[in-house]
């Protein structure tokens, strides 16, 4: 199986999942007559029929589709690649060998040690360390932003890992940079009350509905501090309330002890403002928010404008 390019740890994962059996016998090592006990890896009938087209494919191209190999065809590219395009190559790498019904499942180690195995990079010691590494950094990268994971208990201590569903719906490139963005905040950046709709829908990357459900919350807030007074009635919303709410001389939640008096105007202003612009892009057809820092960043004004009204 090693003469058809099959890799110790491939071999271990065929005799794990019953595809191969293994036992060990004694040979005779150079010509001195020393004996050194070896294992025997051979295919067993239930595995053949899953076996057969993997070796041949070994067999002529010398190593399984490497999606690494394809973007950097040389280490030396793989080297100056930058840090998402690698992460990416790794990401594509490993759904193919999770998708792979001989293998299933990956480790760090094995992805470096099959980038230079038979069919793959001329080796070098030198560059096979700095290889090592960035593949190290991407594959951490990789699993601090949840895109793989364990496949189980056992095999996760054993330092195997698998695409996980977050990470099978990131692959292509946008989504992928954009995943490594949302995985940059956690939600105690934002304001406490920050609803689950708004911050699960950040997480999915619909930021339209991230940033409407932020402003949404604030909305309800003002709602249920100012209902009844100056005439808001529990139908108000938007910048008809924010203008009932906030009005300089007879708002609710307006601060009548603001010193200068204009600052009443600026916040009436600021409210009007921000739920005039920002609350509902669809509704005003704007252009749907793509980047996720922009929605990040008016979903952190929403959290500003809430902690107005948590001191009104």
């Amino acid at each position: 199986m090693l003469a058809h390019g099959f890799t110790v740890e491939q071999m271990v994962e065929l005799v794990r999942v019953l595809l191969a059996t293994a036992h060990s016998q004694c040979v005779v090592a150079g010509g001195g007559g020393r004996t050194t006990e070896a294992a025997r890896v051979r295919i067993a009938e239930v595995g053949r029929a899953g076996a057969q087209p993997v070796c041949q494919n070994r067999v002529r191209s010398g190593t399984l589709g490497n999606s690494i190999m394809t973007l950097f065809p040389a280490a030396e590219q793989l080297l100056q690649a930058s840090d998402i395009e690698l992460e990416q190559a790794l990401l594509h790498h490993i759904v193919t060998v999770c998708d792979d019904p001989i293998r299933r499942m990956v480790t760090r180690d094995g992805i470096a040690t099959d980038l230079f195995g038979r069919g793959g990079y001329e080796y070098h010691i030198g560059k096979r360390t700095e290889v090592q590494k960035r593949i190290g950094r991407a594959w951490k990268s990789l699993e601090d932003t949840g895109l793989i994971e364990e496949p189980d208990p056992d095999n996760g201590r054993n330092g195997y890992r698998i695409v996980s569903r977050e990470g099978r719906a990131v692959i292509t490139k946008t989504d992928f940079a954009d995943a490594k963005v949302r995985s940059a905040f956690i939600r105690e950046m934002f304001h406490p009350s920050l609803p689950d709709a708004a911050w699960n829908s950040f997480r999915s990357g619909d930021y339209d509905t991230a940033v409407f459900e932020a402003f949404k919350a604030v909305e309800a807030a003002i709602l249920k501090k100012g209902v009844g007074k100056n005439g808001i009635v529990p139908g108000d919303h938007g910048v008809t309330l924010m203008r009932k709410a906030f009005d300089p001389k007879s708002g609710p939640l307006t601060d009548m002890s603001a010193r200068p008096p204009s600052r009443r105007d600026r916040r009436y202003e600021l409210f009007t403002g921000a739920f005039g612009e920002l609350r509902n892009r669809k509704a005003h057809g704007d252009p749907t928010i793509t980047d996720p820092l922009i929605a990040v960043e008016e979903m952190m004004t929403a959290g500003a404008l809430q902690r107005i009204v948590d001191n009104a």
